[in-house]
């Protein structure tokens, strides 16, 4: 029975509920609270679907929550706005699903919003630029039949996080030695445009990067993958030799690529969902 709710929530990715409650669905938490309060914003006028909810929890905590149907996968969760409308946020929860499981965690903030009244409508969202990513604090991972929950989910997630920050860094020194830093508007598109760079023997080679050759090159064996060793230390630096060469890197990339996306994204999406016009739902 597991399986089988396990398999509807990955087939059903499209749905952001579905998706951001995928890992609390088997651990019967799922829909355990209801918001008192729902403002939302108008795509046509925004150009973007954003979600802020205001929660009364069993234990008398008070709390918002953002969310973006632009952003699966992710809500930011912050303290009740003050009279004048700041407020601070305090974590981000993350659920990076694929096709044998997930990475679920919270990940702790430091950073200040506000969310402005206007008197009959709702209220405009800001968020500040600076808000600081500081640490898993909690999380569960499920690969196949294999799960950890606790403390010993704690090491290979934030092991995993160091992998990604590290990955994200190179990116965005490779694009500074390019055209610049990318956004880029779907999960999609920044899989289309990283994995032939990182990875060209996984793809066509109409595909493969300028840079790329198997002329003399020195190749390796891993997971069932022969590994351009030559391509690596052209493109990489040496910390990330091994970690290609063995096939970690690709592991990353195949059980954690939503979590890669939104660490690589993360001033793009903070700043989408600034200066936006939210509507009170009655």
């Amino acid at each position: 029975m597991e399986l089988l709710i396990l398999s509807i929530v990955l087939l059903l990715s499209g749905c952001t509920s579905l998706v951001q409650k995928g890992g609390a669905i088997l651990d019967g938490e799922a829909f355990s609270e209801k918001p008192a309060v729902v403002y939302q914003s108008n795509k046509i006028a925004s150009g973007i679907d954003i979600e802020l909810k205001e929660f009364k929890g069993k234990n008398g905590e008070e709390f918002i929550e953002i969310s973006s149907s632009e952003w699966r996968g992710i809500s930011l969760k912050g303290y009740m706005p003050d009279s004048d409308g700041d407020f601070e946020l305090k974590e981000a929860w993350i659920l990076s699903s694929h096709s044998q499981g997930w990475n679920e965690f919270t990940l702790d903030l430091l950073g200040s919003a506000a969310f402005s009244p206007v008197e009959g409508v709702g209220g405009v969202l800001h968020l500040n630029q600076n808000i600081e990513r500081v640490q898993i604090s909690s999380g569960k991972i499920r690969l196949k039949s294999s799960r950890l929950t606790g403390n010993a989910a704690l090491a290979p997630l934030r092991n995993r996080r160091e992998r990604i920050l590290a990955l994200t860094d190179w990116m965005d020194d490779w694009q500074s030695k390019t055209h610049g830093k990318l956004n880029f508007v779907s999960q999609d598109e920044f899989e289309n445009f990283w994995k032939p760079l990182l990875f060209p023997e996984m793809v066509p080679k109409a595909k493969r990067p300028p840079g790329y050759s198997d002329k003399n090159a020195n190749w390796g064996r891993a997971d069932s993958i022969k590994w351009n060793k030559t391509y690596t230390e052209y493109i990489f630096p040496e910390e990330f030799w091994e970690l290609r060469n063995s096939g970690a890197l690709l592991r990353d990339w195949e059980e954690a690529l939503p979590w890669i996306y939104i660490e690589y994204s993360w001033d793009y999406m903070i700043d989408s969902f600034s200066e936006t016009l939210l509507y009170k739902i009655e």
